[in-house]
């Protein structure tokens, strides 16, 4: 007659060999797809280098004199505009008593 312990024993030992199997497959998933990520990883930071070096040398030679003049007369426009607009707001408050609605007795029709 075998004693409890050894059935124990035997019972916790073939557990952890199931849960042990477990973690090793998941170890080995995870080990496959860190490598594959860490492959991937390598492909995108080569081909966004080389986009990137190619993008920046086509726009300093091409697009960065006209941006630049773009982008300072829009500044321009911008600052004119919130002038124009602050001049339109100061004239209204200064004359909201001639720009205040008609009164609703002279819209109504005479009975």
């Amino acid at each position: 007659m075998t004693h409890f312990t050894q059935v124990s024993t035997a019972l916790i030992v073939a557990l952890g060999m199931v849960f042990m199997s477990k973690v090793v497959m998941t170890l080995v998933a995870d080990i496959a797809l860190f490598a594959s990520l860490k492959s991937l990883m390598g492909l995108m930071v080569r081909g966004s280098y080389a986009t990137g070096r190619t993008f920046g040398i086509f726009y300093w030679r091409y697009l960065h004199g006209p941006l630049r003049i773009f982008l300072i007369q829009l500044m321009v426009l911008m600052v004119t505009l919130v002038i124009l607009a602050f001049d339109a707001w100061r004239h209204t408050w200064e004359h909201r008593l001639k720009v205040s609605a008609p009164a609703v007795a002279r819209l109504t029709p005479a009975h």
